[in-house]
């Protein structure tokens, strides 16, 4: 499949708004709440975050254009939503570092970044790739903050 990635027209604020509005929508309605496990319910968010923007015809218009101020700030929501699931109290991370809003940060930014790539590219992959290569680039970063029995090498406070 290719894609034309058209930028005479720059996208509007207005319609990342409405776009995010839709994108939030659809990562709350495909969370399942406290029923699963973090890692269940994490990849489900991201899926359906990734799902959503593939499928919406305008992500190509808008990931083709430089990121407005309300894009940057619903990639800064989605980091410190994140590292609240992830933090939760510390009953879910144990104390690493960095810490959880580092982890988060580094998901979303890959995310954002593993997703604009796709939509944006002349040969579109097929999404359930983008879907999977989300995840498992997500995971990858966020099992550190998670996994107690993931073994973390501390360096000492100077030694780099």
């Amino acid at each position: 499949m290719t894609v034309q990635i058209t930028t005479a027209v720059p996208a509007r604020e207005a319609d990342w708004e409405e776009f995010l509005g839709g994108l939030a929508a659809a990562v709350a309605a495909a969370d399942p709440g406290t029923a699963y496990d973090w890692e269940a319910r994490e990849r489900m968010r991201f899926s359906a975050w990734v799902r959503h923007v593939y499928d919406d015809p305008r992500a190509v218009a808008l990931f083709a254009r430089p990121e407005p101020a309300a894009a940057a700030e619903a990639r800064r929501r989605e980091a410190a939503a994140l590292a609240e699931r992830l933090d939760a109290g510390r009953t879910v991370a144990r104390p690493v570092r960095p810490g959880c809003e580092v982890w988060a940060a580094a998901a979303t930014a890959a995310m954002w970044e593993i997703t604009g790539a796709a939509v944006r590219a002349e040969r579109r992959p097929p999404r359930e790739h983008v879907v999977s290569d989300v995840w498992t680039v997500v995971r990858t970063l966020l099992l550190p903050a998670v996994d107690r029995f993931t073994p973390v090498f501390r360096r000492a406070r100077g030694s780099w």
